[in-house]
């Protein structure tokens, strides 16, 4: 119990201080004298900062899994994705642009993938379609891909607009291809 208090106080000091300044500016002493711990005791948690970067990045994925609603859209799936970002602008960015390139693809994809995963399991089973598994697997793919592209830009243009403007009006031009794709996969013999 205690260890998990502690590591939820170093993760949020963390994001108080990734909010105000580059990653690479924020000292494991400034952390644990915020968290009022030693630095033995952060070490005993974390090997450095970018571990603890890559907890919080995987507590989010986490997140995701337990908070998906049977009910919700992929648009509305995409924006519980990405809350963490949305709640904290300056935090993401600040930690983006310090961490290798590689490690943000891979948390998209698998942020993406899981929303899309989840979405066309969902549409499948609630309207008892059964596509051919090569279809999802590319259906899924072509989502994962566009929402990774979107994504990207909105990183690499500072985070400035609200995406979910953006996401709201895709769902309404897109609206019902997934279900049409899955469909067609289920009824093709190609």
């Amino acid at each position: 119990m205690a260890k998990q208090y502690t590591k939820e106080l170093i993760k949020k000091e963390f994001i108080k201080l990734v909010s105000k300044r580059p990653l690479k500016n924020i000292t494991i002493d400034e952390l644990s004298q915020n968290c009022e711990i030693n630095r033995n005791t952060f070490y005993y948690h974390y090997e450095d900062i970018y571990m603890l970067v890559r907890e919080i990045l995987n507590d989010e994925l986490i997140k995701l899994d337990e908070e998906f609603n049977n009910t919700l859209s992929w648009e509305e799936s995409f924006i519980l994705a990405i809350s963490f970002i949305l709640e904290n602008k300056k935090a993401t960015l600040n930690i983006f642009r310090s961490i290798d390139q590689q490690y943000i693809d891979n948390y998209l994809y698998e942020t993406c993938g899981r929303v899309m995963d989840k979405f066309i399991e969902n549409e499948c089973k609630i309207k008892n379609i059964k596509p051919k598994e090569e279809d999802i697997k590319l259906i899924r793919s072509f989502y994962q891909f566009a929402l990774i592209g979107f994504l990207n830009h909105w990183i690499e243009e500072g985070l400035k607009d609200d995406p979910q403007e953006y996401i709201n009006r895709l769902g309404k031009l897109f609206e019902g291809n997934i279900e049409r794709s899955l469909r067609i996969s289920e009824g093709d013999s190609f």
